[in-house]
């Protein structure tokens, strides 16, 4: 929104919001990412294992970096790629893609991120860059 980052979720955060997202980041994401959310997807461990050189292991999404994201941010990379990562916004619907980013929180949230990291209603946009 502007300059800022969004950071409540446009979608509401119900079960059936979670449960899409849990299915379509189990699908697209864990690969890599593992099912937690550590970066330890099957993609990744063999990728390890053949120790070419040349893999960038996927970041945990449970770093106090990827924790301090907003939504929007997460959201972005989904849709746009990051480093190696690539893009899914043409696989992925936009409301896919906010689902994976409640499911993002929801694993945060179990993993002992604070209540204000996970799906929050509140603040419509987060301080910062875009």
């Amino acid at each position: 929104v502007g300059e800022r980052w969004v950071e409540v979720l446009p979608v509401t955060a119900d079960d059936a919001l979670l449960a899409r997202g849990r299915q379509r980041y189990e699908i697209t994401c864990s690969p890599c990412h593992g099912l937690s959310g550590t970066g330890d997807g099957p993609v990744s461990r063999r990728a390890e294992t053949l120790a070419e050189g040349t893999w960038a292991p996927p970041s945990s999404l449970h770093t106090d970096q990827s924790r301090g994201l907003a939504n929007g941010q997460i959201f972005e990379t989904i849709s746009r790629g990051v480093r190696n990562m690539p893009s899914y916004g043409a696989q992925l619907g936009v409301h896919d893609r906010w689902a994976i980013v409640a499911h993002v929180r929801a694993l945060q949230r179990g993993q002992g991120a604070a209540p204000a990291v996970a799906v929050a209603e509140g603040e419509n946009v987060r301080q910062g860059s875009r």
